[in-house]
């Protein structure tokens, strides 16, 4: 079995945890108090010193001992503005904001992603950007991000 599946399998639980209480805590828009909170909360746990460079739009980077390119990875963490019926124990707590489009999945894959390569440190080539966005579902948090200067210091490659 692939060395990271395997490290994956070994933290499943805690990444089940990650989208649920991400799904759990649904926000709509740019104002993202909540989850921003909580996902600052891991990258630093993590070994990360995250940034919000706009509202609600966190990024955090990890350089690798070895030279290569920088790569950028993104995730959206906005809900939609509707009622969740699931039934779920881990449903929204939210009348009007829901996790129905698969946000909380990205953020907490990004959060993953984060987790698994600063534990991998060692053997990183290169950079990783992280990006944490909000306002996906109104167009404007990735704008935002990028006038706000994602793409400097440390331009993606990729």
């Amino acid at each position: 079995m692939n060395e990271f599946l395997k490290q994956a399998n070994l933290i499943k639980d805690e990444i089940i945890n990650y989208r649920r209480t991400i799904h759990k805590n649904p926000e709509v828009g740019a104002e993202l108090p909540k989850t921003k909170a909580y996902v600052i909360e891991k990258l630093k746990e993590f070994g990360y010193y995250p940034k919000e460079i706009c509202e609600s739009g966190i990024v955090a980077t990890i350089k690798g001992n070895k030279p290569g390119k920088t790569f950028l990875l993104r995730a959206d963490m906005d809900a939609l503005p509707m009622t969740e019926e699931s039934g779920e124990s881990f449903a929204s707590k939210n009348k009007n904001a829901a996790h129905c489009c698969g946000h909380d999945f990205h953020a907490a894959m990004l959060l993953t992603a984060a987790r698994m390569l600063k534990e991998n440190e060692k053997e990183l080539k290169g950079t990783v950007k992280f990006m944490f966005q909000p306002a996906e579902e109104i167009f404007e948090g990735s704008k935002d991000m990028v006038e706000n200067g994602l793409l400097k210091n440390q331009k993606p490659d990729v």
